[in-house]
């Protein structure tokens, strides 16, 4: 029996009992009157009736509330079970929904790999993801004096200049990966067969990679040759709405090779055997007989092609480098990259009947990056050469220069910079020193999955044919006509 009523039981008993005493007290006090026996004994007996009514009523009492108490904690025991029951259905679909984002989950999505489909022990997996990007495009260039040409000084449209679907992940193991990435886009972004304005559908990347140890990969397929830092930083993750002009002409762009990559905690290094960058002249001197790329170098036969870049990093982590904004509460970082690149043509015939010569083109970079928590700055130096190209071109020499910076006013708006000068030094190859000031705006809706970007860029110098890009929105101009390119963009990915 619980305490209170135990304690209650006993009140009640010492109440019987006083009443009791006081009867016998009052039937033997000598300041009552004497009663006869009889009397006295019915007026006890009465007394004890009324106790014996008294105890019933409480023995009764104490039932009724032990039952109470009873039946109270058998629906204690009942409501208890449910709530257990209930917390385990819950916390069962907390936890399914939560593995929708973790790699224990068979199919999901996740915020570095988008959507996934992997086995259950991960031998196989495969990431699913996709790009679009809208752009608007205005240009205003002055008259042609030379040519006397009256047109008009403004042009604009807009366009789906991307629009991609990439596949990835891990077959056998995670020591086998893949990586294919396709759609719809320019057919010659890089302006090198003159047929730069077509829409295809076309392959950017497709590519396998062994893993044979923690550091060493083995990548083998199509992809950007490692470089200009600028082109190794993916399309999705720049700061303006497209790379400098600069990186479109002298960085060394895509082709089939096979890659050796290493790296530890501080530093990594690239080694790739290609079919050779198209990167300079490709059209002019050559012609292409393949609309689509890739393109092997030159349109001709690669004796050798070498390319090869280190990075160090001083601060920082690496998966911080895969873009150019630092976004406000990012860690800190610094890297330096220098790379090399160096590529053989193999002559068709000998030059006294007619053939061209060996030509030989090589070339050298070095960048750093600075990221500053809410402020980004990079800054790159290209020098390239090209020998025995042409009979009309002996040789030609490049160098150019690429300065630019970014910070955030908000925790999602990011105003940038960035001023590209160079070109070559020859007058059969336009001889010309371009000059762009490019300043811009990004707003991040959601990082760089929602972003829109606009920015607007000036041009102090001249603009060959050789260094114009109709992907980048700048035209030939010979006359420094003080060409103004405006662009917007919006970028969905996922």
């Amino acid at each position: 029996m619980d305490q209170p009523l135990k304690q209650y039981a006993w009140y009640l008993a010492a109440t019987v009992i006083l009443l009791a005493n006081v009867a016998i007290v009052q039937a033997y006090s000598g300041d009552l009157k004497p009663q006869p026996i009889l009397n006295q004994l019915d007026a006890l007996r009465s007394q004890l009736d009324f106790a014996e009514q008294t105890n019933a009523t409480v023995q009764l009492e104490l039932d009724e509330a032990r039952s109470l108490i009873r039946n109270d904690s058998w629906l204690n025991a009942q409501r208890a079970a449910e709530i257990t029951v209930l917390v385990q259905e819950v916390l069962a679909d907390s936890s399914n929904r939560r593995s929708l984002q973790g790699d224990n989950a068979m199919m999901g999505w996740s915020d570095s790999d988008g959507f996934y489909m992997s086995s259950s022990d991960g031998r196989f997996r495969l990431n699913i993801g996709g790009m679009i990007q809208t752009q608007g495009m205005a240009r205003w260039v002055g008259v042609d004096t030379v040519g006397g040409s009256s047109y008009d000084q403004w042009r604009y449209g807009f366009g789906v200049s991307r629009s991609q679907l990439m596949f990835g992940g891990n077959v056998f193991g995670k020591g086998l990966e893949y990586y294919i990435e396709m759609g719809w886009g320019r057919g010659d972004e890089y302006n090198l067969t003159g047929q730069s304005g077509f829409m295809t559908a076309r392959l950017w990347d497709a590519w396998v990679k062994f893993r044979p140890t923690s550091n060493i990969e083995l990548k083998i397929g199509q992809f950007m040759l490692p470089f200009t830092r600028e082109s190794l930083v993916r399309p999705q993750h720049q700061l303006a709405v497209v790379p400098s002009v600069i990186d479109f002409r002298m960085g060394m762009e895509r082709t089939a090779a096979v890659q050796l990559d290493w790296s530890s905690e501080n530093e990594r290094f690239s080694l790739a055997i290609s079919n050779g960058s198209p990167a300079l002249f490709h059209a002019p001197v050559w012609g292409a007989i393949d609309p689509i790329p890739p393109w092997p170098a030159l349109e001709k036969d690669t004796l050798y092609a070498v390319s090869m870049r280190h990075e160090w990093k001083l601060l920082g982590n690496w998966e911080q480098f895969k873009q150019f904004t630092s976004p406000p509460g990012s860690e800190r970082g610094v890297m330096i990259g220098v790379a090399g690149h160096r590529q053989n043509t193999e002559h068709d015939a000998p030059v006294s009947v007619g053939g061209f010569p060996e030509g030989v083109f090589w070339g050298v970079t070095g960048d750093i990056t600075l990221q500053y928590d809410g402020a980004s700055l990079f800054a790159s130096v290209i020098y390239e050469r090209v020998t025995d190209f042409a009979p009309a071109l002996p040789r030609i020499n490049l160098f150019a220069y690429i300065l630019q910076g970014s910070t955030y006013v908000t925790n999602q708006t990011e105003l940038f910079a960035r001023y590209e000068a160079g070109g070559p030094d020859d007058e059969a190859a336009g001889g010309d020193k371009l000059q762009i000031l490019t300043v811009g705006v990004n707003h991040y809706v959601d990082g760089q999955d929602m972003k829109f970007t606009a920015d607007v860029g000036f041009s102090f110098g001249e603009i060959s044919q050789y260094m114009a890009n109709t992907e980048t929105g700048w035209i030939a101009d010979l006359e420094r006509r003080d060409q103004v390119v405006l662009r917007t963009q919006i970028q969905l990915l996922f």
